[in-house]
Formats: structure tokens, sequence, C-alpha cells
């Protein structure tokens, strides 16, 4: 059997390519810049916030539904109907907000 030579493979016939050199800038050139309005960065907290309790939203309605759970929403679906929540005190819709907002915000 008889292998052809191909050329030097290795040894001193072998140079990697050289990149060049890239010069910086003159400070002198302006350089491209953004700014972001008050505006767009309240619009993007805001669609961030809604996209968080989407999500959240998303998880307890797809939870599964135990028998205590479902005990307790026909509980309090039926002090809704007698109109047991209609006049709330003060107390009670803070510490039922904040609860809320303890789910919702993870605070």
């Amino acid at each position: 059997m008889n292998i052809d030579r191909i050329g030097r493979v290795g040894g001193s016939g072998y140079e990697p390519k050289k990149t060049p050199n890239i010069q910086k800038q003159e400070s002198g050139i302006q350089q491209d810049s953004v700014t972001i309005s008050e505006t767009a960065k309240q619009l993007s907290l805001e669609a961030k916030v809604r996209q968080e309790v989407t999500t959240i939203a998303k998880q307890v309605v797809n939870q599964p539904e135990t028998q205590e759970r479902a005990d307790k929403l026909k509980e309090i679906k039926e002090k809704l109907k007698n109109g047991d929540y209609d006049e709330l005190s003060p107390e009670i819709l803070n510490t039922v907000s904040e609860r809320i907002s303890e789910v919702f915000l993870g605070s």
C-alpha cells in the first residue's frame, strides 16, 4: 500500500492567521447613546407587574382543588349571598388588602 505525500502538516510550514489590530476610537468622536423616558420606565414596570399577576393567577387557577378548599369557597360564597361582607370595618379591609398584596407582590 502506498500513501502519497500531501504536503507538510504542522512543523514550520504552519502559521496561524493573524487578526489585524483594532484601533481605539478617538475621544473626540461622540458615541451613540439611548435615553429612556420616565413614562417608558413606568410602562415597563407596569407590564412586568401585569405579567407577574397573570402568572400567579394562572398558578392559582391550575392548582388542584382540594376538599378543604372547596368547602371554604362554598362557605365564603354563602356569606357573600347573605350579605355578611357588605359592611366591613376598615381594619378587616386593611388586613384583606395586605394579604392580597403579599400573595401577588410577595412582600
